[in-house]
């Protein structure tokens, strides 16, 4: 029986985390052959390009497409979202994949979607059904109806994609697997009382906060300021803090 080719594309170094322990899956599982498609922000070193992680965890790379133009805003994304659907297809073509596996709500993402839809090629989605606002949720969305097969973070996220006709039996909760390398990094590298090393040991006696925040695609060049506002109201707090 011949193996089948599973193509995961990978547009950002975030994407990498997510499809990690995947990638290893798959190298390990019997009957597939994985095929590795790099693009975008996550060829460029000023983003955290994620190729040089990649060769030490042992994933080989089978494509590298320079999709990412330069500028960044608004007009960008939508030009650079054409771009890659057109270096997506040869790329498609040439690898032969059986399935294509596409991550969340990037414009790479609706790219990936797409040029595998209008080629034929089957197409899994991860961490469809999340509502997230602006148009990263219409992308996610969309790419929900475009995709073949979904693999979803929560039953709310199943609930959503349901809801938008997708039948049941395409659709699989299994948590999101980000949280299988967040596992291993915790696994590896805990103490007694905290969590890194050296210089980067989180104290976790002190039970700090942890901030997170994601820019607005729609409020373009407001994320700075905003970074700046939520920075002074966190150190107001005088509370021990973690900010990714």
């Amino acid at each position: 029986m011949a193996s089948r080719r599973i193509c995961v594309v990978i547009s950002a170094r975030a994407s990498y985390s997510r499809v990690r322990s995947l990638l290893s899956a798959i190298q390990r599982c019997e009957g597939l052959e994985l095929r590795v498609v790099i693009m975008a922000s996550a060829l460029l070193e000023r983003f955290g390009a994620v190729t040089g992680v990649m060769a030490e965890d042992g994933i080989p790379i089978d494509a590298r497409l320079s999709t990412a133009l330069e500028g960044h805003d608004p007009a960008t994304m939508a030009t650079s979202t054409g771009l890659a659907i057109i270096k997506l297809v040869s790329v498609f073509e040439t690898l032969g994949p059986d399935l294509v596996v596409t991550v969340a709500d990037r414009y790479e993402t609706l790219a990936t979607a797409t040029a595998a839809a209008y080629l034929n090629l089957p197409l899994a989605h991860l961490l469809g059904g999340e509502l997230t606002g602006s148009v990263d949720e219409k992308v996610r969305h969309a790419v929900t109806k475009l995709a073949n097969l979904h693999f979803v973070a929560s039953e709310s996220a199943a609930t959503r994609v349901l809801a938008m006709g997708e039948r049941p039996e395409t659709v699989f909760v299994t948590g999101c697997p980000s949280i299988d390398l967040a596992a291993e990094v915790a696994e590896s590298q805990r103490t007694p009382d905290g969590i890194g090393e050296g210089d980067c040991t989180i104290d976790l006696t002190e039970r700090p906060v942890v901030v997170l925040q994601h820019p607005v695609t729609t409020e373009y060049g407001q994320a700075g300021a905003q970074m700046r506002e939520t920075l002074g109201a966190v150190q107001d707090t005088g509370l021990p803090a973690v900010v990714l």
